[in-house]
C-alpha cells in the first residue's frame, strides 16, 4: 500500500523511516475505514480535499445595531444575521483607575457565560463575554488600565475587559428568510485584568473562569527593548467571570513559561498550545511549538486559582518516533500513539525564550520539553475540547502547518489536529494545501449543534471563518469585506444559539482619535442563526469514534461510509449579494466571478456597497 500521505522536506518519507513510527501508528493508518482514512487516501493520490455545502452561499449584508459601523461590513450564509455590539474607543464603566473609561483595542480571544454571577443586575439570561486585548507595549496601543495594586506588572498594557451581553427578540423576522431577528445590547463593561502583556488567547475554565495566556517572554533579563520588562512575562492567568470589578492578576508558574497561545481544561488537567516556529537547533537539528499538559496537585473550582497549585508539566510525544516533526504529516486520518515527557523546569529563567546552551535554569520550556523527545508542530494557536461522540476529544490547529507549496507560500498553510485522551492518539483532521481553502487558521471553537470546527483565519486580505466537518470537509462561514483585520475570539453563548466574534483592528497611527480608522478598527460581533441546519453528515466524531480498526471494523465503516451523505461540490461556496445590481454598461456583476484566489470579485462589493449607500475604500 501506498505510503505517499506522510512526506518530508521536501521529498516523501522513505519506507524504513515510516514503520519507525511505530506499528500502532503504520496499523492506524493502514487499515482505518473511516471517512477521514478515505480523505487521506484521496489526498495521497493529489486529489483537492472536498467542499461542503455547509449553511449555503455567503451573502454580502450590512452591519446593525447601535455600535455598527457601516464600513465594516460581513458576509454570512442568507439565514443568519449578525450585530456589533462594541468597538475600540467606546466608553465603558470605570474599575477605580483614571483612564479605565476606554475600551481598549487589539482584540483577541473571548470566553462566554452564564450571568449568573452578582454582577450588575446579574441574569441567568444574559451572557458575560471575557476578551483578551493582545497589546505588545508598542505605539498605538489603547491600555488596558486597572487600579495599581490588581496589576501584575505597571509597564505592562495587555489584559482584559469583562462583558455583560443581553440577547432580545425583536419580535420581527428576516424579510427576505423568514428568521427570527433579536438585538443585543452591552449592558455592563469594563477592564478586568491588567499589567499583562500580549494577551492573545486562553481557555474556558468549567466553574465559569477564563484563562488568559501571554503570548510573549520577556522579563528583567532581556537585553533589547522588545523583551524588557520588570517582571518576568510568559505566563497565563485565571479570570473569575463573576467579578463584578478588577481581579489580582496572579501568574501560574506551575504550568510553564512559554509563549503561550490558548489552553482548554477537561478532566483536571490544563492542556496549553504554544506559537512559535520550526527552527534549527545546534543540539537535536530542529525545535519549533509543543504541545503540554499541565496536571495540578489540588482540585481548583470557583473559589480556588490554579496558581495556588503545583504539579508536573509534560509535553506530548509520539511513541517511537521521538522529536517528530509534525510539519511532515500531510495526510487526514494518519493517527499516531502518543505519550508525555517531562519538562523538568516549568518557569526557566530565560528572558528571550531562545538560548540554546541547555544551561540550566535557562533552557526554554519548548527545548527542555524536545530534547526529552516531545513533537514539534509549527505555530500551534487555537485549542478547544469536545464531549461529543464517545468520549472527550481535543482539537487544536497550527497556523503555519504541513510543508511547503511548490511554487506558492514558503510556509505551510495549516493543520487541524484531534488529540483522543482516553486512546492516547494524535490525528490529523485536515490540512491545506490551498490558500482558496483556508490560510492560516488560528482561533477555533466548535459549534455546539453540529460539533464542527470553525477555524478564524489570520492572513494576508480577506479573512475568513471556516467550518470544518467531522468527514474532513471545509466550507465558508463568514467572510470580512471591508475590515481585513483578523477574525479572533469565536465562542458559543451557553445556549448555542449566538456566536460571538472579534476582529482584532489595527493599532493607531499618529493623531487618531481612540476609535481609528473605521477600515481598522477592533470590533465584536454577535451573529444569530440556524446553527443545526448545517447541511451533510454529522455523525459528531470527526471519523474517529471507533476502537483501532480491524480488518472486520474496516468493512463495517466502508460500508457505512457508502451510504452517508457527504458535500460534493469541487469548491467553497460562493459569495454572492442579495441583488445584483446592473451597472452604467448594464451587465450584472457577479461575486465570485473573477480569478482571484479568494474568490471575490471586489468591484461588485464596493458596486454593491455603494448601490446602497455605504462607504467604500
Amino acid at each position: 500500500m501506498s505510503i505517499e500521505g506522510i512526506e518530508g522536506k521536501p521529498g516523501p518519507i522513505s519506507r524504513r523511516a515510516f514503520l519507525g513510527l511505530g506499528g500502532a501508528s503504520a496499523a492506524a493508518l493502514l487499515l482505518s475505514g473511516s471517512p477521514l482514512a478515505v480523505l487521506g487516501a484521496n489526498t495521497a493520490k493529489g486529489a483537492p480535499p472536498p467542499a461542503a455545502e455547509g449553511y449555503g452561499p455567503l451573502v454580502a449584508k450590512p452591519p446593525t445595531g447601535p455600535s455598527a459601523d457601516p464600513t465594516n461590513f460581513l458576509a454570512l450564509p442568507a439565514e443568519f444575521n449578525y450585530q456589533i455590539i462594541d468597538r475600540q474607543g467606546l466608553p465603558q464603566r470605570s474599575n477605580g483607575a483614571p483612564g479605565s473609561e476606554i475600551t481598549p483595542g487589539i482584540f483577541d480571544a473571548m470566553g462566554a457565560f452564564p450571568d449568573v454571577g452578582n454582577g450588575v443586575q446579574g441574569r441567568g439570561d444574559r451572557t458575560i463575554l471575557i476578551r483578551n486585548h493582545e497589546n505588545r507595549e508598542r505605539p498605538g496601543e489603547i491600555p488596558v488600565v486597572v487600579p495599581p495594586a490588581f496589576a501584575y506588572d505597571e509597564a505592562t498594557i495587555g489584559g482584559n475587559t469583562k462583558l455583560v451581553v443581553e440577547r432580545r427578540n425583536t419580535g420581527e423576522t428576516d424579510p427576505a428568510t423568514g428568521q427570527q431577528l433579536f438585538e443585543y445590547e452591552v449592558v455592563d463593561k469594563f477592564n478586568i485584568l491588567g499589567g499583562t502583556s500580549t494577551n492573545c488567547a486562553g481557555g474556558e475554565l468549567p466553574f465559569k473562569k477564563w484563562i488568559t495566556c501571554e503570548e510573549v517572554v520577556k522579563g528583567p533579563r532581556g537585553t533589547t527593548s522588545s523583551t524588557f520588562a520588570p517582571k518576568k512575562h510568559g505566563y497565563n492567568y485565571e479570570i473569575d467571570a463573576m467579578s463584578d470589578g478588577p481581579v489580582v492578576a496572579v501568574p501560574i508558574l506551575a504550568a510553564g513559561r512559554f509563549v503561550h497561545e490558548a489552553t482548554t481544561f477537561r478532566a483536571g488537567i490544563l492542556y496549553q498550545t504554544e506559537d512559535r516556529r520550526i527552527q534549527t537547533d545546534p543540539v537535536v537539528g530542529q525545535i519549533g511549538s509543543v504541545l503540554y499538559r499541565y496536571t495540578p496537585d489540588q482540585r481548583v473550582g470557583q473559589s480556588g486559582n490554579l496558581a495556588e497549585t503545583t504539579g508536573p508539566l509534560e509535553a506530548l510525544a509520539v511513541k517511537g518516533s521521538p522529536r517528530m516533526n509534525m510539519d511532515n504529516v500531510v495526510t487526514p486520518g494518519a493517527t499516531f500513539p502518543v505519550e508525555w515527557v517531562p519538562v523538568p523546569e516549568a518557569d526557566h529563567e530565560d528572558d528571550t525564550d531562545n538560548r540554546r546552551d541547555r544551561a540550566p535554569g535557562f533552557t526554554p520550556t519548548r527545548i527542555q520539553a524536545i530534547d526529552n523527545g516531545a513533537a514539534f508542530f509549527d505555530r500551534q494557536e487555537g485549542i478547544w475540547a469536545s464531549s461529543q461522540g464517545g468520549g472527550f476529544k481535543i482539537y487544536f490547529d497550527c497556523t503555519e502547518g504541513g510543508p511547503p507549496i511548490a511554487g506558492g507560500d514558503p510556509r505551510g498553510l495549516g493543520q487541524v489536529w484531534e488529540y483522543d485522551p482516553g486512546r492516547e492518539t494524535l490525528t490529523l483532521i485536515y490540512i491545506s494545501r490551498d490558500a482558496a481553502e483556508l490560510q492560516n487558521p488560528d482561533n477555533i471553537t466548535i459549534v455546539p449543534q453540529t460539533q464542527d470546527i470553525f477555524l478564524c483565519e489570520d492572513s494576508p486580505g480577506e479573512q475568513f471563518i471556516r467550518g470544518v466537518t467531522q468527514d474532513g470537509e471545509i466550507y465558508n462561514f463568514a467572510q470580512t469585506i471591508t475590515n481585513d483585520s483578523e477574525f479572533c475570539g469565536a465562542c458559543f453563548d451557553p445556549d448555542g444559539q449566538t456566536l460571538y466574534v472579534n476582529q482584532q483592528g489595527d493599532r493607531l497611527g499618529e493623531n487618531e482619535p481612540p476609535e481609528g480608522a473605521p477600515e481598522n478598527r477592533a470590533i465584536t460581533y454577535a451573529i444569530y442563526g440556524p446553527f443545526e441546519k448545517r447541511a451533510g453528515a454529522n455523525n459528531k466524531n470527526f471519523g474517529n469514534g471507533q476502537a483501532p480498526a480491524t480488518l472486520a471494523t474496516d468493512r463495517a465503516l466502508r460500508s457505512r461510509l457508502s451510504t452517508s451523505s457527504r458535500g460534493t461540490r469541487s469548491g467553497g461556496p460562493p459569495l454572492r449579494t442579495p441583488e445584483t445590481p446592473s451597472d452604467s454598461t448594464g451587465r450584472q456583476p457577479s461575486i465570485g466571478s473573477v480569478g482571484r484566489a479568494d474568490g471575490v470579485d471586489h468591484y461588485s462589493v464596493r458596486h454593491y456597497l455603494g448601490h446602497h449607500g455605504f462607504a467604500t475604500r
